[in-house]
């Protein structure tokens, strides 16, 4: 009967060196992995601001308005020619201060450089304001070289304006720099044709014009 041989015992230092390596320590120059931060329910999280939308601002009030008020209670057509006023007055910054239009009321704006700078009337009626407002607006487009929708007024709201007298704007100053601007003004549901003027420029009159309002009195 054979002897069986035991397996020979190595010495440890043998078994160490068949182990696998140990993982090398990391190197100092090594940056560790980032930690991962939890991330907020998006639900929770509102939503950034839309970059395209514009900030709010508030509706400007009507300027001088209780001035205009005033007026317009004395005036002879206050049944037939509601107030009404600016809501731009194009950084003019004019001082505000009646002014007389017969028969009717009205506000002009002084400015440092220029007296009646710009302002507002409801002048005095006459015969042609009864007419229906198709006829109105034809009358206008046919006497003034401008015309206007004002659309920010109940339809039918519109405006013919030009220089003074009903004349165009000069082709060596079209923007009427300067230059004595006027508008003649129909707004619905009012009979009288008012007025609007500028000494500024045509673009300040525009900018007046597409700021008009009807301001509340103690009667509306």
């Amino acid at each position: 009967m054979s002897k069986l041989n035991p397996m020979p015992i190595l010495p440890l230092a043998l078994l160490a060196a068949c182990d696998p390596a140990p993982d090398p320590a990391p190197s100092a120059s090594v940056s560790p992995a980032p930690v991962a931060t939890p991330v907020a329910d998006a639900a929770a999280t509102p939503p950034p601001p839309h970059v395209g939308d514009p900030p709010m601002r508030p509706s400007p009030g009507p300027v001088a308005a209780d001035l205009i008020r005033q007026e317009w209670a004395g005036a002879e057509n206050r049944d037939r020619c509601a107030p009404i006023a600016f809501t731009d007055d194009g950084g003019a910054g004019g001082t505000p201060r009646r002014a007389t239009f017969s028969g009717g009321w009205a506000v002009a704006f002084d400015t440092p450089e220029t007296r009646s700078a710009y302002g507002i009337a409801g002048p005095g009626l006459i015969p042609i304001d009864d007419q229906p407002p198709y006829r109105q607006t034809r009358r206008l487009m046919q006497q003034w070289p401008e015309y206007r929708e004002l659309r920010a007024l109940k339809p039918p709201s519109f405006a013919g304006y030009g220089l003074v007298g009903a004349k165009p704007y000069r082709d060596d100053n079209p923007g009427g720099e300067g230059e004595h601007s006027l508008a003649y003004v129909r707004i619905h549901g009012q009979t009288c044709t008012y007025n609007v003027w500028s000494r500024i420029s045509r673009a300040h009159l525009e900018t007046l014009l597409d700021g008009l309002r009807l301001i509340a009195t103690a009667e509306n």
